[in-house]
């Protein structure tokens, strides 16, 4: 389950992929470059032994800089991903357009996964108290309530063709944060008639507008098929002990971001399966502070000195591929860089505090 009420679109680290948007405001939530670029020079003011004159000099020189790398890495993502929203055209008003946006994109690669997303439709899992049908199939999250959203079309594309080669027709498949159900449903319609996906969420008001969701959009995975329960979506913390009686899965999809691969998670790996999990700290002014740590650190460069450290981050999250092979040992591979929400444990708030 991935977001909040307030998005904002923030580019990291790599062009070339797309960027979820991030969550949570924080401290530094609603500073432009601009303003962060002032704090920064504030903050280095008096670290070096340049007169005052030549520090504004090359502070501007450097915030320049900054200014046409932010506009190449703008010029790469839009000629490598397509634009966010239809150009002029007007906004995509159906879920086959969305797909076919998706397509276009190269974020869809398998008909699979683009007949399972164009037989769930998007419009008809947002909340229409916060969002329109027109909303439901442009390139951006949505809030849904509760303090949540539904994610981006992107990352359920690339979750999905992530997940693709285990998604089979007898899988079983694991949910977690699964929020609005849009992407379970997606799920459940790549593992059907045989399948299995079970939809964990921690919210349960969620999981009752997710059910509701799924009864008037797609009864069909609700209903018995082959004898045995196609999709269900339960109240509980994936972190608990409440998976302790499941079978293992093929497939997990994480929607929310773990400060550690969990063990309990891990367990219930499938050899042979792939879990898509992002990983990192929690909470989004992180990535505030790797662009205020950026500022400095051209400043500092600027002047000649190293008032700030300049080497690299590692305090954003990234998307993993978790794999398990058939003797149970496990790789990961970093993806992308994204920014979700937290993966709380049962006795955490998703502030860091205790309960």
């Amino acid at each position: 389950m991935f977001g909040c009420t307030y998005r904002r679109a923030v580019l990291l680290r790599r062009p070339s992929v797309p960027v979820q948007c991030l969550s949570r405001r924080s401290s530094f939530a609603g500073l432009t470059g601009a303003a962060l670029l002032t704090i920064a020079a504030a903050v280095s003011i008096g670290a070096g032994s340049a007169p005052q004159q030549q520090q504004q000099i090359r502070q501007a020189q450097a915030q320049q800089q900054l200014q046409q790398a932010a506009l190449q890495h703008q010029k790469q993502q839009t000629a490598q991903m397509g634009t966010v929203s239809k150009p002029l055209g007007g906004a995509r008003t159906s879920q086959d357009e969305l797909v076919d946006y998706l397509i276009r994109s190269k974020l869809v690669k398998s008909a699979r996964v683009a007949d399972a997303l164009r037989a769930v439709d998007r419009g008809k899992y947002v909340n229409t108290a916060y969002a329109s049908r027109t909303d439901a199939y442009q390139d951006h999250p949505l809030a849904i309530g509760e303090g949540q959203t539904i994610s981006a079309p992107h990352m359920h594309a690339i979750c999905l063709e992530l997940l693709e080669p285990h998604l089979t027709p007898a899988a079983r498949v694991l949910d977690v944060g699964s929020g609005s159900g849009y992407l379970a449903a997606a799920m459940a319609k790549m593992v059907a008639p045989d399948g299995f996906v079970l939809g964990v969420d921690k919210v349960p008001e969620l999981v009752v507008r997710s059910r509701a969701s799924l009864q008037a959009a797609n009864p069909e995975l609700l209903a018995a098929q082959g004898g045995h329960e196609l999709l269900r979506i339960t109240h509980g913390n994936a972190l608990s002990d409440m998976l302790a009686s499941e079978a293992p899965f093929a497939a997990i999809h994480v929607g929310a971001a773990a400060d550690e691969l969990h063990q309990v998670l891990l367990d219930k790996l499938a050899a042979g399966g792939r879990m898509v999990i992002p990983v990192g700290p929690h909470y989004s002014y992180q990535v505030d502070i790797i662009l205020l740590s950026v500022y400095m650190c051209m400043l500092a460069g600027a002047r000649g000195a190293h008032a700030h450290p300049c080497g690299p981050h590692y305090s954003y999250q990234v998307l993993m591929a978790v794999d398990k092979d058939a003797s149970g040992h496990v790789t990961t591979q970093a993806l992308m860089d994204v920014g979700y929400v937290p993966l709380t444990r049962p006795s955490e708030y998703e502030d860091g505090s205790l309960l």
